[in-house]
């Protein structure tokens, strides 16, 4: 007796119940100092709600402009500090008012001079990347921070009366956090604010729909913490790593690979699938329509044993299902007929390389 069997390989993982949440359309960074208790005040202002900086992120889209923020790196040595080769694609989140997520600093709080200075205090990203803030005037760039040549004294915004918005430049897609600390003069007395660790805040931005799941799916503690919220960890334990809750449409919140928001099971499930007079064995699964677009790659490869090497992608697509706008359901038969030997499979998955 022959036996078929569908071996599938692939990575998911899990995640905290409190995770991030986006803000579009019109955004107000505003910071008040509360002088009673000596600190400062975070907020991110918006038409609908107040939100917290460690509880939102800033959303960005993997599509060229006016359909996403993708740009590329204009020539001349004027754009060096961007950090990208003449070119090269970046993704800014425009001073313009038909940004996506627009992001701006708000009018200076009641008790403050002006000029309040925000420094850069760290930057955290994908490997490689390079963040700016700017504005241009002129057709010419006036930069105030740039991590191309380092974090200095010198990376500074030091926000002058009223209410402004800035270009804030990235080099890579994924997830990315950046570190503004404020300092002011109070009126009155022209007193310096007190340092403190209130006079520091992260803001979280997401390119792409990769980053955004991750986003969505993690909180402020563990979302750039790459032993919990990377690719191939699990931290649930529970057989599947994040890359693969993510190409299968799986919930890193919920013990298994189930559908987001239901108890169906995400996982690929092996079958026989008939052609006119034979049967084959198959695979079926969960995939995303635009998966260049979701970062990701699928390939369902097959060989007649358990080896490391010799895996071959292949098969034939026997049925697709429609899902709904964003997933479909695919089942792919081998080019073997059963019968005629045995033949294991697996899905691979795979990120696609940064540009």
């Amino acid at each position: 007796m022959k036996t078929h069997t569908c071996l599938i390989v692939s990575a998911c993982l899990a995640q905290p119940v409190w995770a991030l949440f986006p803000l579009l359309d019109h955004i107000d960074l505003r910071t008040t100092y509360r002088s009673a208790t000596q600190d400062w005040k975070w907020e991110l202002v918006t038409a609908e709600e107040d939100a917290d900086p460690a509880q939102a992120y800033f959303p960005a889209r993997d599509a060229e402009y006016p359909d996403g923020e993708k740009d590329y790196r204009p020539p001349g040595s004027e754009w060096d500090f961007l950090g990208a080769g003449e070119g090269e694609p970046l993704w800014i989140y425009v001073e313009s008012g038909d940004a996506y997520s627009w992001l701006g600093f708000d009018n200076t709080s009641a008790g403050l001079q002006d000029p309040v200075n925000f420094t850069l205090a760290g930057v955290t990203g994908p490997a490689g990347g390079h963040f700016a803030l700017y504005r241009v005037i002129g057709g010419m760039p006036v930069v105030f921070m740039s991590t191309a040549d380092g974090i200095s004294a010198a990376d500074l915004f030091p926000k002058p009366a009223g209410h402004h918005h800035l270009n804030w430049s990235f080099t890579r897609r994924g997830m990315w956090a950046v570190d503004l600390k404020v300092s002011g003069t109070r009126t009155g007395g022209n007193r310096p604010t007190v340092a403190g660790p209130t006079d520091t805040a992260r803001l979280f931005f997401a390119i792409g729909e990769k980053a955004e799941w991750r986003a969505r799916n993690f909180d402020t503690a563990t979302v750039m913490d790459e032993s919990v919220a990377g690719d191939l960890t699990d931290p649930d334990h529970d057989g599947w790593p994040n890359l693969l809750e993510y190409a299968f449409g799986g919930n890193p919140r919920q013990n298994g690979l189930k559908r987001s928001g239901t108890q169906t099971s995400a996982a690929p499930v092996q079958g026989m699938g008939q052609n006119q007079e034979a049967v084959y064995p198959s695979i079926t699964f969960y995939q995303m329509k635009d998966a260049g677009a979701a970062g990701i790659r699928y390939a369902v490869e097959w060989q007649s044993g358990l080896e490391t090497s010799g895996w071959a992608e292949g098969g034939s697509i026997h049925l697709i299902e429609n899902v709904d706008a964003k997933w479909e359901r695919v089942t792919v038969r081998d080019s073997q007929p059963a019968g005629a030997g045995k033949r294991f499979c697996r899905i691979r998955v795979e990120a696609l390389p940064q540009p």
